[in-house]
């Protein structure tokens, strides 16, 4: 989720740019990109947090959990989600970014087949469009697809490990001219690790390693860990407070960033297809590129606003 897009500057022979993938980091950063990893393979939940619909004896007999019987087939998950929101950072083509209002508009397709022994696959693609009412701010478009693997581990207490391969690439209003492009493998750990009658508490931590990355100034590794915490408010309708550090270690430059990413997002489930949600987000990036670059690739930025997301199973 975050900053600035500036053109490619040449400074010594260096191709020295602003980071073009803080907008990104800005509104998919924080588990925008992917969803959650669990062994029902991305169905609707029954409840907000795949617990027994709410009652007064919940005090007494503690979490009660749904256990559903895996389909025969898994289905191809369809989702659109369009956001409007304010924020006061909207990327341009100089140093002065102001506040903006912003809408993004994304399609994603998604597929978690059962392999074996417990083995899913995890198949997926998504596009974002993202365009700010200001004139002279930069529009872009995301496109991230992703081919891995991930397994509930009982033994680990239920704990999701994952290994993926992700492509990532960014256009500014055009969708062939990719102004960056990336590929990289991640593996991580994901697991709920605490949960109550209307509560949950989920981590995880995650590494990449990219082995190409167009300009090769950004060419990075990463290694980030998350905390999300859900309370249900009712069957429909809860609340998600989200925070990630993550730590990217440029090839070049000797530069080091590290970024912290905030959300409290306010969730109603219509019904099994149609979402609503208010969100608020801040980040930050610090970076040890500064003395050189100057503040360029540092910043901070407030986002929030409306959302409505519709999600089909085929």
């Amino acid at each position: 989720m975050n900053h600035r897009i500036i053109p490619i500057l040449f400074a010594s022979g260096l191709a020295v740019q602003a980071d073009i993938l803080s907008p990104v980091q800005r509104f998919f950063g924080l588990g925008g990109q992917f969803p959650e990893y669990t062994d029902e393979s991305g169905e609707t939940r029954l409840s907000a947090l795949d617990q027994a619909p709410y009652s007064p004896a919940d005090s007494d007999l503690g979490v009660q959990e749904i256990l559903v019987e895996r389909a025969s087939r898994e289905p191809l998950i369809v989702e659109m989600s369009r956001s409007v929101l304010r924020t006061d950072a909207a990327p341009s083509g100089n140093l002065d970014d102001s506040s903006s209002w912003v809408s993004v508009s994304s399609l994603s397709v998604s597929w978690r087949p059962h392999l074996a022994q417990g083995w899913f696959a995890d198949l997926g693609m998504g596009y974002d469009f993202v365009r700010y009412d200001r004139t002279n701010a930069i529009d872009f478009e995301n496109l991230s697809t992703r081919l891995g693997v991930f397994k509930v581990i009982p033994e680990l207490d239920d704990t999701v490990f994952f290994a993926r391969f992700e492509y990532q690439r960014i256009t500014t209003n055009s969708l062939f001219d990719s102004d960056y492009n990336a590929q990289r493998v991640r593996a991580g750990l994901q697991k709920v690790l605490w949960s109550a009658p209307r509560q949950q508490l989920a981590g995880s931590i995650s590494g990449a390693y990219e082995w190409s990355a167009t300009p090769d100034s950004l060419k990075r590794d990463e290694i980030s860990a998350e905390l999300s915490y859900r309370y249900s408010i009712s069957d429909c309708l809860y609340t998600v407070l989200s925070g990630k550090v993550a730590h990217f270690d440029f090839d070049q430059f000797g530069r080091e960033d590290w970024t912290t990413s905030m959300a409290a997002e306010l969730v109603w489930q219509i019904n099994e297809s149609l979402t609503a949600n208010a969100s608020i987000y801040f980040d930050k990036n610090d970076s040890s590129d500064s003395n050189f670059f100057g503040n360029t690739n540092e910043y901070e930025a407030w986002s929030g606003g409306l959302g409505l997301s519709v999600q089909w199973t085929f």
